[in-house]
């Protein structure tokens, strides 16, 4: 089996599937204990209208990278 090398959120063609949960943090610890890996950090960001936005960047057991988002007001 060829290895696909190094996981990167901006790859050229499919580098990762976004998953709007309810809860970033939970979900999170939910893929680690799951065997997955958390590839930097928590990141929140206000948006106009008083949107708050919580993302984070992790990886499946197979080096998949997701995106894990919420969105609140």
């Amino acid at each position: 089996m060829e290895e696909k090398g190094v996981p990167l959120t901006n790859r050229t063609g499919f580098g990762h599937l976004a998953f709007e949960v309810e809860d970033v943090e939970k979900t999170l610890q939910d893929v680690l204990a799951a065997g997955g890996g958390q590839v930097g950090e928590v990141v929140r960001a206000d948006y106009p209208g008083g949107i708050t936005a919580t993302f984070v960047y992790a990886t499946d057991p197979e080096g998949n990278i997701l995106e894990l988002q919420s969105w609140s007001k």
